[in-house]
């Protein structure tokens, strides 16, 4: 496992997660003009303490916007408020669709938190037949 920093808006991601200590964040990461942002959307999830959930209309407009920017769509971000910076099963039934990622070539990040502090990120990359946390960051 590499360290992930480069070309990463880590310290953004963290401010985000912190930012809203009581449920998950969700996003996405693109690159536009060879920079990687965050594009923060609303968690629709039913438990958003627990689970995240892009909301379809932010994440169809910026499917839409990627697409006129010429941009790239790195990854789906998102934070856990407990339970570390591993995948959830509920993680995985929404970035997956018949066994393969929805999004192929896209990386999963997730932000672990405890106690409202950000200590951890993990970059999970698809690996031919399951996701494999393949960069990290830690406090």
């Amino acid at each position: 496992m590499t360290e992930a920093g480069a070309g990463w808006p880590l310290a953004r991601l963290v401010a985000l997660a912190e930012g809203s200590p009581g449920e998950e964040v969700c996003g996405l990461l693109v690159r536009a003009g060879g920079v990687v942002e965050p594009w923060p959307m609303q968690n629709v999830a039913p438990a958003p303490a627990t689970a995240f959930e892009l909301a379809p209309t932010e994440l169809l407009a910026a499917m839409r916007r990627l697409d006129g920017e010429r941009g790239e769509l790195v990854a789906v971000y998102h934070s856990h408020l407990a339970g570390g910076a591993g995948l959830s099963t509920r993680d995985l039934a929404g970035a997956l669709a018949g066994g393969a990622p929805i999004f192929p070539g896209v990386a999963q990040v997730v932000v672990a938190l405890e106690g409202g502090r950000a200590y951890r990120i993990l970059v999970h990359r698809w690996a031919g037949s399951a996701f494999t946390a393949a960069e990290s960051w830690s406090r």
